[in-house]
């Protein structure tokens, strides 16, 4: 296996936000591209432009809106820098972005894929059928965790705490 390290698209969105993202750089840029490689897998063939729009900046609201209900900032970035890449189906590169965190499955593929693709990365690979663990392994050797879900952790129980009625707000179903 492959494993994509770099994307103009996302590698562009990326530096542009790079100053908003500050240390968290390193482990967003990782998940992205763990993400990327894992839809990829799913799809059996290179991710198409529009996905990697989406993955640049799938959780990128966190950072740019500073706010943990990021599905929407994070979508708007998508109508942002979607004609600078000439991304032309924005719906959906939106859609991908907006049910990543569904709990339903989505009859659109692109958006199915994106949305397990997303799940096995946050799961550290406990959900991760289709995808081998030897395709886990080798995607994180190449992009390695640090951090990550120490960060996803302190981020969900410090909005929880403080947000009781709507802990996950990016939870869909």
């Amino acid at each position: 296996m492959t494993v994509r390290t770099s994307h103009p698209i996302v590698d562009a969105v990326l530096d542009r936000h790079h100053r908003k993202l500050g240390d968290a750089l390193a482990v967003y840029r990782n998940h992205v591209f763990r993400g990327l490689n894992y839809q990829q897998l799913l799809l059996g063939e290179p991710v198409p432009d529009t996905a990697a729009l989406a993955w640049a900046v799938h959780d990128l609201g966190i950072w740019t809106a500073g706010t943990f209900d990021y599905l929407k900032p994070s979508a708007d970035l998508v109508t942002e820098h979607a004609a600078e890449f000439g991304i032309e189906d924005i719906d959906s590169a939106r859609r991908m972005v907006l049910d990543h965190h569904r709990l339903r499955r989505n009859d659109d593929r692109l958006t199915e894929t994106f949305r397990i693709a997303d799940r096995l990365d946050a799961s550290g690979g406990l959900f991760r059928r289709p995808v081998t663990r030897a395709n886990i392994k080798a995607v994180v050797a190449q992009l390695p965790y640090l951090g990550f879900h120490r960060f996803l952790a302190r981020r969900v129980s410090t909005y929880a705490l403080t947000h009781p009625t709507r802990p996950l707000p990016m939870v869909r179903w």
